[in-house]
């Protein structure tokens, strides 16, 4: 296991284990939401020398941490970044301004790459097409701005979020996250008081 620092600033963890050790484990690529003592026993186990567990109390957190990942509920709003350097570029201009609408050609010519090319490393790197992506990075900053107490209509019909109707961001945000929009807002209202 090791950590690691990527451009714009996102870091994360790469972890080998034998097969064995990944029964209970999803058998396709799932971004989870981990739990605090995931999170603490990740940062724990980074520490390894060689990032190997070397002792029985080793081994023992490295179960505990397994059985927290195969409990962890999936998260719908975690986006994957590419790896490929021209990729997050793009993906990244796309997270900080979920309104460029920028078509597939548009991407190709100022990348540099095929159409084809994109479609076919965006997916196989990121497990999601660049417009199912884009939709999740439209859906973080509605949730980010519903939280900070815009109204549903304001968040919907701002261009940021690139949105023709209030209907369709609704739509979209039941379909990810099982509530509506409002409903998200009141849930914040009453966990922040």
């Amino acid at each position: 296991m090791h950590g690691h620092q990527l451009k714009h600033g996102l870091a994360g963890y790469t972890i080998h284990m034998h097969s064995a050790l990944c029964a209970a484990l999803p058998t396709q690529p799932k971004v989870l939401r981990i739990s605090a003592l995931a999170r603490a026993l990740l940062e724990r186990m980074s520490e390894w020398p060689q990032g190997v567990p070397n002792d029985a109390a080793a081994l023992r957190l490295m179960t505990v941490f397994l059985d927290e990942i195969g409990n962890a509920e999936p998260d719908p709003l975690h986006l994957t970044m590419p790896r490929q350097p021209r990729l997050q570029t793009m993906a990244a201009v796309i997270a900080d301004d979920p309104a460029d609408d920028t078509d597939l050609d548009g991407w190709a010519l100022r990348l540099g790459l095929s159409r084809r090319s994109i479609s076919r490393h965006f997916r196989a790197e990121t497990g999601m097409s660049l417009v199912e992506w884009r939709q999740i990075a439209r859906l973080q900053k509605g949730v980010e701005w519903l939280a900070a107490g815009q109204s549903v209509t304001t968040v919907a019909m701002a261009l940021a979020l690139g949105y023709d109707s209030v209907s369709s961001f609704i739509a979209l945000f039941r379909r990810i996250l099982g509530t509506t929009p409002a409903q998200f807002a009141s849930a914040r209202q009453r966990d922040a008081n």
